[in-house]
């Protein structure tokens, strides 16, 4: 367990790396008004927070740097939200009460604005009945080789989408594989459905009941992907690159690879209704020199989306997560119009 004073020294060495992207020095502690303590003592608890994991020492200079350990525990545990921050949401009111800006055109220059301010990268998922629960799933023949895929989520909307019969298989034999895989659907999202998809067809059980073949996985995951047209808003790409962290052309590779493979969707996934912080290699697909903070905005109970921002693990959280959180929360002005 950490002491009081080695809170105050890893939040001060953290908030001061985040502005200078320079190692931290005990001489710099102390000229801090709330660390009235000598060099000495300050240097002590510097070594015991490297010990302990939450600082690291680089071999250029005498100073620390935070480690991943030790921004996890920050965000969780010390760090106190910039109340400065509040003098600019008077502009994110100005562009949600903008009756003139069409909905897309608000989402546009809410990212924008987000990106520009904090020099990282904003994305909006924009919300759709992607996020919805699956009700009930048919299908409804409509010739030899053509049938239509419904879903029902429990927004009570209903989704459809026509499809092709593989060669091979009769009108029967969907309906027979529906059945099966109705029950393990139930309650999952579509975005989801790959996953719970792959997980079904790989059990004994299953693959004894039909001759089931990857083909007709295949068919099924194509139905349920076309049902995935969430729109997406994004800036600040080449703002992140401009972060000291991300000069190096494989680090850059890494990232765009990540986008390309929409791997950001995953954090949709990962959101349980509250605002979270990736740190690292609490990452998924080569994000581990990333943070990534993740925000559910709601319409109404049943549909929302979701802002995110990337930048490097030096972030500014004390700024970004109060940003973020006054966005979210502004964000039903867009579907109440």
């Amino acid at each position: 367990m950490l002491s009081d004073r080695q809170k105050l020294i890893l939040k001060a060495i953290i908030e001061d790396y985040v502005i200078t992207n320079e190692p931290v020095g005990s001489k710099a502690l102390t000229e801090k008004p709330y660390l009235d303590y000598s060099s000495a003592t300050i240097r002590y608890d510097m070594q015991a927070l490297e010990e302990s994991g939450y600082l690291e020492k680089t071999h250029t200079s005498s100073g620390r740097v935070p480690s991943q350990v030790g921004y996890r525990y920050y965000v969780d545990h010390l760090i106190i939200r910039d109340e400065n921050v509040s003098e600019y949401f008077k502009y994110v009111d100005e562009i949600f009460d903008n009756k003139n800006l069409s909905k897309e055109d608000a989402l546009k220059r809410i990212t924008e604005f987000i990106s520009e301010l904090t020099g990282y990268y904003s994305i909006i998922l924009g919300s759709s009945a992607d996020f919805a629960k699956v009700m009930k799933m048919e299908i409804v023949p409509l010739s030899k080789n053509e049938a239509v895929m419904l879903i029902v989520t429990n927004t009570g909307a209903v989704q459809s989408q026509k499809i092709s019969i593989p060669d091979g298989y009769n009108q029967d034999d969907l309906l027979k594989i529906i059945e099966m895989f109705d029950n393990a659907m139930y309650g999952h999202s579509i975005y989801e459905i790959r996953e719970i998809l792959s997980k079904e067809a790989s059990k004994p059980r299953i693959r004894q009941m039909v001759d089931f073949r990857d083909d007709i996985l295949n068919f099924m995951i194509k139905g349920f992907s076309r049902f995935l047209n969430t729109e997406t808003y994004d800036s600040g790409l080449s703002r992140l690159f401009n972060q000291p962290e991300f000069q190096d052309y494989q680090v850059m590779q890494k990232i765009f690879k990540a986008i390309d493979d929409k791997a950001l969707a995953d954090f949709v996934l990962e959101n349980t209704g509250k605002l979270k912080v990736f740190i690292g290699s609490e990452n998924k697909n080569n994000l581990e020199n990333c943070s990534i903070i993740s925000i559910p905005y709601y319409i109404d109970d049943n549909e929302y989306g979701t802002l995110m921002i990337v930048g490097p693990t030096r972030m500014n959280y004390r700024g970004v997560i109060p940003l973020l959180e006054y966005v979210a929360k502004s964000m039903p002005k867009l579907y109440s119009r």
